[in-house]
């Protein structure tokens, strides 16, 4: 890495939306701004939703994660972003970035890394959920899920919206939620009510996942009564939540919300020079928010650079 490309501006941390919006409105205001994503870009819109359609996006009522993503991406790269696939390791309060590869500097950081599913700790989960085992956190490849028999846990957007693309591809599909009604949008819900989608549980949580190769079973319990029963499945998509990927800035002494970062209108942490942005802060994930709020916090990065007489 070269003197001259590992010095920026800005550095934002992570590429989904809010990440990649940052980079989108802090490049085209001038900004030297390297966008750093060790893994998939668009975040989770691309390695857990890319089959799934949008249909809250502004501008765009229809449009699959993965077309939105590549917008994003091509955009941050014509406005002369630094787009830089590495994982970043760790960060300090003078806005040094640690990768595995390299280390980088920035006049001021935007912390934008998202979240990861949540997890229920039961047997089972862990083992199944690897290598295509039968456990994912959505329909990740619709044709593993062809004529399967499938097992959704959860009752939110996610959990709702698996249903629906679930059942394009096949009709054996239970919907077990540990409620009696959903938080998910209430057209979801009517929608996957009127056209009887699944069967719903209510009242039920999953306890335990067994099978050999694949999974084939899930025991699951009534909360209310304590009764258990025992389901044949082929998948199992759990949707319970996500968590944030904050673990990486415990030394920095941000300020939190729980679990979330603690920002200002301005999207300004108490740590001066560092901005936090998406999921990481907010407490309602959707990608239309995670973006307007990266571009506020670009905005307010480049006041915070340029000192311009407007600011």
């Amino acid at each position: 890495m070269t003197e001259k490309h590992n010095k920026f501006d800005v550095g934002v941390i992570g590429g989904g939306p809010a990440g990649l919006s940052a980079g989108i409105i802090s490049a085209y205001k001038g900004l030297k701004t390297g966008i750093f994503e060790g893994g998939t870009w668009g975040g989770l819109l691309s390695t857990i939703y890319p089959y799934k359609h949008i249909f809250n996006y502004p501008g765009v009522p229809n449009i699959l994660a993965s077309h939105l993503v590549a917008a994003w991406v091509r955009q941050s790269a014509d406005l002369k972003a630094y787009l830089i696939p590495e994982r970043v390791t760790g960060l300090s309060k003078d806005k040094v970035i640690t990768t595995v590869e390299n280390e980088y500097t920035a006049k001021v950081l935007i912390i934008a890394t998202g979240m990861r599913p949540s997890l229920l700790g039961i047997p089972g989960e862990q083992e199944f959920s690897q290598k295509d085992r039968g456990v994912y956190p959505y329909v990740t490849e619709p044709a593993f899920f062809r004529d399967k028999r499938v097992l959704i846990v959860g009752g939110g957007d996610t959990a709702l919206d698996a249903v629906i693309d679930a059942h394009s591809v096949t009709n054996h599909i239970w919907l077990a939620h540990r409620k009696d009604t959903f938080r998910a949008a209430e057209t979801t819900v009517k929608k996957v009510h009127h056209e009887n989608m699944a069967t719903i549980i209510y009242n039920t949580e999953l306890i335990e996942l067994g099978g050999g190769a694949e999974v084939s079973w899930a025991r699951l319990r009534n909360n209310e009564t304590g009764d258990a029963q025992k389901i044949e499945v082929d998948r199992v998509i759990i949707a319970v939540g996500l968590v944030p990927n904050t673990e990486m800035f415990t030394n920095l002494g941000l300020n939190m919300n729980g679990k979330f970062i603690s920002t200002d209108d301005q999207m300004r942490t108490n740590v001066e020079g560092i901005f936090a942005a998406g999921d990481i802060v907010s407490v309602y994930q959707l990608a239309t928010i995670a973006a307007a709020q990266g571009a506020l916090a670009a905005h307010n990065a480049y006041k915070y650079i340029r000192r311009p007489y407007w600011a």
